[in-house]
């Protein structure tokens, strides 16, 4: 089993990064769909909507039909659930049962669509760090975990501006104790108060958990107004895209909104890439 692992992790450190498109919870899917189609995205990272779930006789179907679409073309199709307040990690065990019923019925779902990886967050939202239980964290982290592997889905942790993850100690704490892959956000490792005060480099950070990352969110910056898009490759970090192509991490996810602004951002990343085809 080791050694299988070692050669699925040299055959993704050796694989061109993937650049995919972001479907943010409100976007109007087919929409999407037709647009990564169209402009040769190797993947689409799939938001869901916490009030918009589909799983009821009509919308699942359609989901399921609008994820084959996408893989038939090739497309790969990774999952991202930013609930807001759907904290598995919350003190009341209402709360967090509560939170935990909605991730399992997704995992379920994305298993019928044939999808693999789950990208989740804690902290999101109007939840204040002193209701959230690190051991009731772990503990649901693991429990998400598991259902997800026998059902053949990848749980992932992102790294946030604020929370647990936006704290790098705790982050790590519960990757490793929960041995489970991470997501590194560009934005949220610049603006996560650990950075601010000079405590870390978001480099550091990821090159902290580069054994473990698998996936990246990739963006200038965030702001009152959301994700801000580079006007020049230099607006992402060079140290920190020379950092990343450097890992196993092939599914790099370009996160923003504006159709125009995610075009340009894949080819300023398109000829980053081809120049450090060296690095892969």
């Amino acid at each position: 089993m080791l050694h299988d692992t070692k050669v699925l992790f040299l055959k993704e450190r050796l694989m061109r990064p993937k650049l995919v498109m972001s479907s943010n919870p409100e976007s109007d899917k087919d929409s999407d769909i037709e647009f990564a189609i169209n402009n040769g995205f190797d993947g689409v990272d799939w938001s869901f909507a916490i009030d918009r779930i589909p799983l009821d006789y009509k919308s699942k179907p359609h989901f399921i039909s609008q994820i084959r679409r996408l893989q038939n073309h090739g497309i790969e199709v990774r999952f991202h659930t930013p609930f807001v307040n759907a904290e598995i990690g919350h003190r009341d065990y209402t709360m967090s049962k509560s939170a935990m019923g909605v991730y399992l019925r997704i995992l379920k779902l994305i298993a019928e669509a044939g999808g693999q990886f789950l990208t989740l967050h804690t902290g999101l939202g109007n939840i204040s760090d002193e209701v959230i239980c690190l051991k009731m964290l772990k503990k649901n982290l693991n429990i998400l975990k598991n259902f997800g592997l026998t059902h053949g889905v990848t749980i992932t942790l992102e790294n946030l501006r604020y929370g647990p993850t936006s704290i790098p100690e705790k982050w790590f704490e519960l990757l490793e104790k929960t041995d489970i892959p991470a997501t590194f956000d560009f934005g949220h490792a610049k603006a996560c108060d650990a950075v601010s005060n000079g405590l870390w480099s978001p480099v550091r950070i990821l090159n902290r958990v580069k054994g473990r990352l698998i996936h990246a969110h990739i963006y200038k910056e965030e702001n009152g107004d959301g994700h801000v898009p580079p006007m020049t490759i230099d607006d992402l970090g060079i140290d920190l895209l020379d950092a990343l192509i450097k890992t196993r991490c092939r599914w790099w996810v370009i996160e923003l909104k504006e159709r125009h602004t995610i075009l340009s951002t894949k080819e300023m990343l398109n000829i980053y890439i081809e120049s450090n085809r060296v690095k892969f």
